[in-house]
């Protein structure tokens, strides 16, 4: 039973690699959209393009769009898009991953104090207890960290597809902050960028309160053993 827990454990601290690197990406891919949107509008409003004694496309870093047609650069969008897709795609498969490790992880608990033997001796019930102590707080972890990404997925979603303010990731961060800072401090709306900029680091931020709150010192010299 315990070894299984803290196998499943393990495998989910593992995937929060994914999680930030995914993030992270996504990052990249929205700020990359939203500079050649903009290039792509400057372009669209330039009515000197093809007069300009230096061409557009020697002077401004994205001035190469000119050259192309315009469905060039809604072929780049739609790129974007897909890649995007698949990005989300793959958070919502890691996250769904999570789930089912953290079920697994439960089952193994249920049944591991269903078997326990009736007639054990002092020593053994206390070991027993030690160890449903210490599966009981790697569960509780990953029970905290699954409903938070799991929020978090939401309101990312629900922000990328409502450029360029991200409302709800900064309810979501803003009801995650330290208690007395979300208090004090009313929810500020910042736009898409600063939001995911945020991201990768309140991942791990989050997983280490989850930690702080649930592990016991006997599950932290379980997981190192």
């Amino acid at each position: 039973m315990t070894a299984l827990v803290v196998q499943r454990f393990r495998e989910c601290q593992n995937l929060l690699d994914s999680v930030v690197t995914n993030l992270c990406a996504i990052e990249n891919f929205t700020s990359q959209r939203s500079t050649v949107e903009e290039a792509a509008r400057r372009l669209r409003s330039s009515t000197s393009v093809r007069d300009a004694a230096v061409p557009l496309c020697c002077t401004d870093p994205l001035g190469m769009l000119a050259v192309f047609p315009e469905s060039a650069v809604e072929l780049i969008i739609a790129q974007h898009d897909d890649d995007m897709a698949a990005l989300l795609r793959s958070l919502n498969s890691t996250q769904q991953m999570w789930g089912k490790k953290l079920q697994q992880a439960k089952e193994a608990l249920q049944s591991g104090e269903s078997g326990k033997a009736k007639d054990a001796n002092v020593a053994d019930k206390q070991r027993d207890v030690s160890q449903v102590i210490c599966t009981r707080s790697f569960i509780a972890v990953l029970s905290q960290m699954h409903g938070w990404l799991r929020a978090l997925i939401l309101a990312l979603r629900a922000d990328l597809a409502n450029p360029p303010r991200a409302v709800k990731l900064s309810e979501f961060l803003s009801a995650h902050d330290p208690p007395l800072k979300s208090d004090i401090t009313p929810v500020v709306i910042v736009s898409l960028e600063a939001a995911l900029g945020q991201l990768p680091d309140r991942v791990r931020r989050e997983w280490e309160l989850c930690t702080s709150q649930h592990m016991v010192d006997e599950a932290w010299v379980m997981l190192l053993s």
